[in-house]
């Protein structure tokens, strides 16, 4: 009989022993633990996801620098002013969906929280004709709270700027039209 030589059932149960060792290296190589304690940590696989994360966070923004040519249309005097308006929001959010439609507001009051961020969404409806929104401390609007820019109708603007901290009745207006499209911006 030759040493290497086996059964056929010792040849089976080899193949089980090594089967048997082969799936035991198998399951070990994927687990950690402390070994003699019995206890078994799965070791986790990495899985590629694709997450998209939105966060919400209160902001002081400095708007940028513009340009503004506004056209008086009593006097047909074109006048190039450039500002920087800072918004500062100190509470919720206001918002206000405003239009011009045939050189008319489609209001003449706006009433809003002293200090609150104020969004005015702007529908100019007027095709071929600019208009604007801007807000100023009186009539004779000399000294201006927030200017937006002109745009050319039919189009759709968003401005934001903070109301005055002070309460009172300030004037709104189309700077292309001023004595056309105006109105009260009261401060509570």
């Amino acid at each position: 009989m030759n040493r290497y030589h086996l059964s056929g059932t010792m040849h089976a149960m080899v193949r089980l022993l090594a089967l048997g060792a082969l799936v035991a290296f198998v399951m070990a190589a994927g687990c950690t633990g402390e070994p003699g304690t019995g206890t078994v940590t799965p070791t986790p696989t990495p899985i590629e996801m694709n997450v998209t994360v939105t966060e919400t966070e209160t902001v002081t923004e400095t708007m940028p620098e513009t340009t503004v040519e506004v056209v008086n249309e009593t006097s047909n005097e074109t006048i190039n002013e450039t500002e920087t308006e800072e918004i500062e929001p100190s509470g919720e959010s206001v918002t206000f969906d405003l239009s011009a439609l045939d050189n008319e507001f489609n209001t003449d009051e706006i009433s809003v929280p002293a200090g609150a961020p104020v969004i005015i969404n702007f529908d100019n409806q007027d095709e071929g004709v600019d208009h604007n929104f801007a807000v100023y401390e009186t009539e004779a609007a000399t000294e201006v709270i927030f200017r937006g820019d002109v745009i050319t109708g039919p189009a759709e603007i968003s401005y934001t700027f903070a109301a005055p901290e002070e309460p009172g009745t300030y004037f709104f207006r189309c700077d292309v039209h001023p004595n056309q499209m105006t109105g009260n911006f009261i401060v509570t």
